[in-house]
């Protein structure tokens, strides 16, 4: 009895040139009826379709050539046979050794059991023709029934196995090639922009270089200017929204033009590498510029940043990517010490300003080790009465081998550097407890950068020095400039107020300089005005000399002392004097002198005794 069922939808190809095998084959799947119908059950349409089982769909193919076509279609259609019987010898065509490899070609899956009644064909000359494979059985003829079914089940039940193994193998393919590329995304790109990273911009140079032809690839660098100022007064998130957003501006505005980068930080790189010109390079510089310093919203408030931009092409055929690189980093710091919000293009020469500067940077935080810091006092006077009111703290450096240091040689590279904090507050304290040796009533002024106000710690170092020293906050002065309060800072202002709280005075430098002072006299309260020295050395000119005035006028309507600074003549003395300013200071009453000097020069034994008494 014929027992065995095929559980799926199978089609079945049948390559004979005898009618009557095609027959015989579809006997062998045609259930037999346990017992017979009922007349009135007979049904003669039933009839015509009883080989066709349910789980196998027959074809049939008398030719080789035509079961080629049929095996075509149905791998077009999508609806691809499972199973093929061939047989061996089907003149005048093909032979089924032939045939089959013809099927293969078309459908390497496809299950063929080979159907021959000669003994000439063995296994072996069948694997010498077609290869060794596993989708291949030989059935010789004449062939029992159930042995037909038998592999016919067996080699089904492969096939679907075969098409669900290969398909899970597709699947595991397809996610490893969406992990790969989620890793080399990770790998290759900013995870705070999704730029291409260093890794990424490296490799796109090295090709670029590799592949340049008549017009070499150009790196720009690209560095945010006081972008740390964003960190320190609005927090790092503020500080990663700006970042994210420049990101997405120099994106457009090289668009197809090279690959945009983020190095780290706020540094970005751009690569040109399709054949950039001059001009090319120029217009995107200026591009990256203009969009970079469009306001950004953060927290609400408008904020603008600009960039240092250092720009490098090949300059010569044996240049390579990391000499690329560092030429545009070199160009980049010119940038910045030219004054920011500038492109600079890398010269000959700049590596070796670079190497002085790097030199400069290690000597300083050396001094800062060493303690090779010192400071000179020079004295500011009562005009009327002649006698020392304060001194002002000049600090200075004693370079083992340079001697001493001009403050103008080292302090922008503090200031750049960060190191003017660390500086700032060994200068607070040295002075303060200079000053706890002089006189109750004289007192100290110590000039504040405006990095020093970043992160709002000023108000403790200035504490720390009073209560170490044991000096009245009253005989510390504190100098600013306008720089401090550009920029709308809330923060710099409450730590001026702080620093009132403590009884320091709070003197404005450089007044009359800026483009905006008077609008800082009306943020906050000052007790002094140092108007700048340039207008004393000028007051034969009638501009200065009106400045003179107005600086004089306006301290004594807002109570504010005025200092003249740069006082080098007895005309210059009178001058200031009939205008009303209430200190002086400059050459002709005192030059900055180490603190050893000043008792001997200025105070005297009688004073030195009474302020110890």
């Amino acid at each position: 009895m014929n027992t065995l069922k095929l559980s799926k939808s199978h089609r079945v190809l049948i390559v004979d040139d005898n009618p009557s095998i095609h027959a015989d084959f579809r006997k062998i799947f045609t259930p037999r009826p346990t017992e017979l119908p009922d007349i009135d059950d007979f049904d003669i349409d039933e009839v015509s379709d009883e080989g066709q089982q349910e789980g196998l769909r027959f074809d049939s193919a008398h030719q080789g050539l035509d079961a080629v076509k049929m095996v075509e279609s149905a791998v077009e259609h999508n609806d691809r046979y499972s199973l093929a019987f061939v047989d061996m010898r089907m003149p005048p065509g093909m032979d089924g050794l032939q045939t089959i490899g013809e099927l293969w070609k078309i459908d390497p899956e496809l299950q063929i059991v080979i159907c021959t009644a000669y003994s000439d064909h063995s296994w072996e000359h069948a694997v010498s023709v077609l290869g060794h494979t596993e989708n291949l059985l030989i059935l010789k003829k004449p062939f029992d029934d159930v042995e037909v079914l038998q592999i016919a089940v067996a080699l089904t039940c492969k096939w679907d196995s075969a098409r669900a193994a290969g398909l899970k193998h597709r699947e595991l393919e397809e996610l490893v090639r969406v992990r790969t590329a989620e890793l080399e995304r990770v790998a290759l790109h900013d995870g705070l922009t999704g730029l291409a990273n260093r890794i990424k911009f490296n490799d796109r140079l090295k090709d670029s270089l590799a592949n340049a032809n008549s017009q070499p690839p150009a790196v720009l660098l690209i560095d945010l200017d006081q972008f740390k100022l964003i960190n320190d007064t609005l927090g790092h998130p503020a500080g990663d929204e700006l970042i994210r957003i420049v990101g997405q501006r120099l994106s457009a505005v090289v668009g197809a033009a090279g690959l945009v980068a983020r190095l780290g930080g706020d540094e970005f790189a751009v690569v040109l590498d399709h054949n950039p010109t001059q001009r090319t390079i120029e217009s995107i510089a200026d591009g990256i510029q203009s969009s970079v310093a469009e306001p950004v919203l953060l927290d609400g408030v408008p904020f603008s940043v600009t960039a240092s931009i250092g720009i490098c092409g090949s300059p010569d055929e044996n240049c390579d990517a990391d000499e690329l690189i560092r030429n545009a980093d070199i160009a980049m710091y010119r940038a910045k010490a030219d004054g920011r919000d500038c492109a600079r293009y890398f010269e000959k020469g700049m590596d070796q300003q670079l190497r002085q500067r790097q030199m400069m940077e290690a000597n300083l935080r050396a001094a800062i080790a060493n303690e090779e810091f010192v400071l000179h006092f020079q004295p500011l006077l009562d005009p009327n009465t002649k006698q020392v009111c304060s001194f002002e703290a000049l600090l200075r450096w004693e370079h083992p081998e340079r001697g001493l240091v001009p403050p103008l040689e080292f302090i922008p590279l503090a200031e750049e550097t960060g190191l003017i904090r660390q500086i700032g507050d060994w200068v607070l304290l040295e002075a303060c407890k200079e000053a706890s040796n002089w006189p109750e009533h004289i007192r100290v002024a110590v000039n504040v950068s405006a990095i020093q106000f970043r992160g709002g710690t000023l108000p403790k170092s200035v504490s720390d020095a009073i209560e170490q020293s044991g000096i009245a906050g009253e005989r510390l002065e504190i100098e600013i400039t306008e720089s401090v309060l550009m920029g709308e800072s809330l923060d710099a202002l409450d730590q001026l107020h702080a620093l009132r709280a403590q009884g320091v005075r709070i003197a404005l430098d450089d007044f009359g300089t800026g483009y905006s002072s008077l609008s800082y006299l009306r943020r906050f309260r000052f007790d002094k005005l140092k108007m700048d020295r340039s207008f004393v050395q000028n007051l034969n000119q009638a501009d200065a000399m009106a400045i003179v005035s107005t600086i004089a006028n306006l301290g004594k309507c807002l109570g504010m002392a005025t200092t003249a600074e740069g006082i080098e003549t007895e005309q210059q003395m009178r001058c200031v004097m009939e205008h009303g300013f209430t200190e002086v200071q400059g050459y002709l009453y005192g030059r900055p002198i180490p603190s050893t000097e000043i008792h001997a020069t200025h105070f005297g034994q009688s004073a030195l005794t009474t302020s110890r008494g």
